[in-house]
């Protein structure tokens, strides 16, 4: 039985990414490749509505190749590959357009979000109310059986439905089939050092991957714990304190996760020697991956050759869907 095809997005922000992005969604998505036939494509096109800046935009896009890379996506059972390197999707966007309404645009989040942050209609790009659609065109080249979305991402899966649905209605055929949403679990929100909210980099409350380790010393020495313990000999919570938090999805020494905890409820170690071991099984946990993106950091040549292995992959069953449907349609043959 052949593995059911994954297709997944990467948006090249250029915020470096922390255990929040990790645990939520990388990890998820990476370990895709291990039980489906899975794409992984830059969404560099969809970074134009707000990043463009050229070198701003290739140093994002080289950054989180990077990322995922270390973190470890492997070419050998996966297709990576720039979204601009296949012309299909771009080509496809363009027959898209003409199987949705734009009233149902008009309704989608980000085009009415943008508007409710005092930003008048005229100032919106074209690029971002298209957006959904050249989502779906992302989407319906691979002819996968799901696409791994947050929640807020939910309305495009749905969008892309409903244009395979009219496409295949229009001309009676079965030439899309319907993609699934797979939602990532409530482990996606991840606390932030505050104790409070989300784990965000505008929050400030990250904990990172890849900076310098007094960076990531320094997070985790600020992160809350309990407000209500004043000295080290206070009995103090385990439940709720982001540092065990932290500790239970990083820590891969259990026994001495399970110690820790026992001692301080106990009110026997402090918070600072809790912290430091967090900051040892923090480098303990990502050091392959700080050291592997070092490696690739210094080898651009290699990251280029492994896009452009990707984008000939994706290339070759793009342009098939993409030839089906212009066939479909009557401009091709002619």
């Amino acid at each position: 039985m052949s593995k059911q095809r994954i297709l997944s997005g990467i948006t090249p922000s250029g915020n470096s990414l922390h255990i929040g992005n990790y645990f939520g969604a990388v990890q998820p998505q990476i370990q895709l490749q291990h039980s489906a036939q899975t794409y992984y494509f830059v969404a560099d096109l969809h970074a134009l509505t707000t990043i463009q800046n050229r070198e701003v935009l290739e140093k994002n896009i080289f950054e989180v190749v990077l990322d995922y890379l270390a973190l470890g996506l492997d070419p050998e059972q996966c297709v990576l590959f720039r979204q601009s390197d296949v012309p299909a999707h771009s080509q496809l966007a363009v027959v898209l357009g003409n199987y949705i309404s734009f009233g149902q645009m008009q309704r989608m989040h980000a085009f009415k979000d943008k508007l409710q942050k005092d930003t008048t209609v005229e100032s919106i790009n074209m690029g971002l109310f298209n957006y959904p659609i050249l989502m779906a065109a992302d989407i319906l080249l691979y002819k996968p059986y799901g696409v791994p979305v947050g929640e807020d991402q939910r309305q495009h899966i749905e969008l892309t439905r409903d244009i395979a649905e009219n496409f295949n209605r229009t001309y009676n055929t079965d030439v899309f089939p319907l993609p699934e949403p797979l939602i990532s679990q409530e482990v996606g929100k991840i606390i932030g050092t505050d104790g409070q909210r989300k784990m965000s980099k505008s929050l400030g409350n990250i904990i990172g991957i890849f900076e310098d380790e007094a960076v990531i010393r320094k997070q985790i020495m600020g992160a809350y714990t309990d407000p209500n313990r004043k000295r080290a000999t206070d009995p103090g919570s385990v439940e709720g304190n982001t540092v065990f938090l932290y500790h239970d999805l990083i820590n891969d020494n259990v026994d001495e996760v399970a110690e820790l905890k026992a001692r301080y409820q106990a009110g026997t170690v402090g918070d600072v020697e809790v912290k430091e071991k967090l900051f040892t099984a923090h480098q303990r946990m990502f050091a392959p991956a700080r050291q592997r993106r070092a490696e690739l950091a210094q080898d651009p040549e290699r990251v280029k050759e492994i896009l452009r292995e990707g984008a000939q992959k994706a290339q070759a069953f793009a342009q098939q869907t993409l030839e089906e449907v212009y066939t479909v349609i009557g401009v091709k043959g002619v």
